[in-house]
């Protein structure tokens, strides 16, 4: 049985923060995890849904979705989710590779001979999507008005020398990843499509889900929760978990880190980007907008094993197995922390095991958020907030509810 929350009317009544929707028997102390967070004000709203071998047992979204209270967060609200985005992306590569277009091993310069530039010729697509290629800063100078001019992006993508020799270091490809993505399907796609075309025909699409690259124009914007954002003051005065080196280097104009990551944010902060000219981009490593609800679901389509679709077994072994390591180690070359990118997603390692087994592949995003499956237990799981968080991974906005759930499916099991 599911059981039902608070009613937004009740709660409002008795608390300037409510939460709505439902958990299953005896997942209860998932919702008050979920609870505290908005109660205590540490997000300002914010939206989960866990499933297990299909079934949905958390669909809980609570709190506010603008800065000024007015406008409660609903149940099938979206919001700007930032690098899991890249995740979005990694489906949309297994179904590429699913389907024949190309496959991990093959070099990139097989397909985009262009970019062979610069000694990257024997980079493989698996190599260059689990972010080893050495491009997560390019010379080309983003802006809003030019960042959906794919064609002229990835010429300069093609043309990179590489940040370090391919294949040694892996390192937050923060927007490139996605541009590569997508200009391997525009290649091999026999109707040309870049990725935001494919991800909606090929995945949100036949799933029939609140995600998506590129905004369309008719979607309700009343279903959008406002990002609060943070500032390079917030990550000195509000520091919780995010390197200290890596706040170091975002402010040295010259570093890796500062071309990588503000290139386009200018030092305004990640909320800067949640703005109509980015959401309609389909920018496919930060330009994600989705609901929890969508997250999961998708999800739960890999943790079930693909067949919905059209993902292979060889293709899901591979997932789940993981990339090769870096030849030098897993240190992020951008984010100065041990990270485990694999054909665009990150999977669990010594420093971070985010679930119960490493079976698991998903992405995590910049102010908190986490979006993952786990095959092997079944699981699938899509925690995202409005409020932007100064940590790198495990918020423990999210990290309580993640725990209070697998605490009781042990229970339940």
């Amino acid at each position: 049985m599911k059981r039902l929350l608070q009613s937004e009317k009740e709660q409002s009544a008795t608390s300037n923060a409510w939460i709505g929707g439902f958990v299953a028997d005896g997942f209860e102390p998932v919702a008050n995890a979920f609870q505290a967070s908005i109660m205590s004000g540490a997000a300002l709203g914010a939206a989960c849904t866990i499933m297990h071998h299909g079934e949905t047992l958390v669909d809980l979204h609570g709190g506010w979705k603008d800065r000024s209270r007015e406008h409660s967060w609903q149940a099938s609200d979206i919001a700007l989710v930032y690098s899991l985005t890249k995740g979005l992306t990694g489906m949309a590569a297994a179904v590429a590779v699913s389907r024949g277009l190309f496959s991990y091993d093959e070099p990139v310069a097989d397909i985009w001979p262009e970019f062979a530039a610069h000694g990257k010729g024997a980079v493989t697509v698996g190599e260059a999507l689990s972010e080893q290629a050495g491009l997560a800063a390019i010379d080309y100078k983003l802006t809003l008005e030019n960042i959906g001019d794919e064609a002229a992006i990835c010429a300069a993508i093609a043309r990179q020398k590489p940040n370090w020799i391919p294949g040694d270091y892996s390192g937050n490809h923060a927007y490139t990843l996605g541009w590569i993505a997508s200009e391997l399907i525009h290649r091999r796609d026999p109707d040309g499509r870049r990725l935001p075309q494919f991800f909606a025909e090929e995945i949100a699409g036949p799933l029939g889900q609140d995600v998506f690259l590129g905004l369309p124009e008719d979607f309700d914007r009343s279903r959008i929760a406002e990002i609060d954002g943070f500032s390079m003051q917030d990550m000195l005065l509000r520091h919780t978990t995010m390197p200290w080196a890596l706040i170091f280097k975002m402010c040295l104009p010259g570093s890796l880190a500062f071309r990588t990551l503000n290139n386009p944010l200018a030092l305004k902060g990640p909320g800067a980007l949640d703005c109509e000219e980015f959401w309609r981009v389909g920018q496919g490593a930060a330009g994600g907008m989705a609901s929890a609800r969508g997250l999961a679901s998708l999800y739960s389509a890999f943790a079930e094993g693909g067949e919905k679709l059209g993902v292979t077994p060889e293709v899901m072994t591979t997932l789940i197995k993981g990339h090769a390591y870096p030849n030098k180690g897993l240190k992020d070359q951008i984010l100065t922390a041990d990270m485990y990118y694999s054909h665009g997603f990150e999977k669990p390692f010594s420093q971070w095991e985010f679930a119960r087994t490493r079976s698991a592949f998903g992405s995590f995003a910049v102010g908190g958020s986490l979006a993952f499956c786990d095959p092997e237990d079944g699981v699938a799981y899509a925690w995202i907030t409005n409020t932007l968080g100064t940590g790198k991974w495990d918020d423990p906005r999210e990290k309580t509810v993640r725990d209070a759930f697998y605490k009781c499916l042990e229970q339940r099991s």
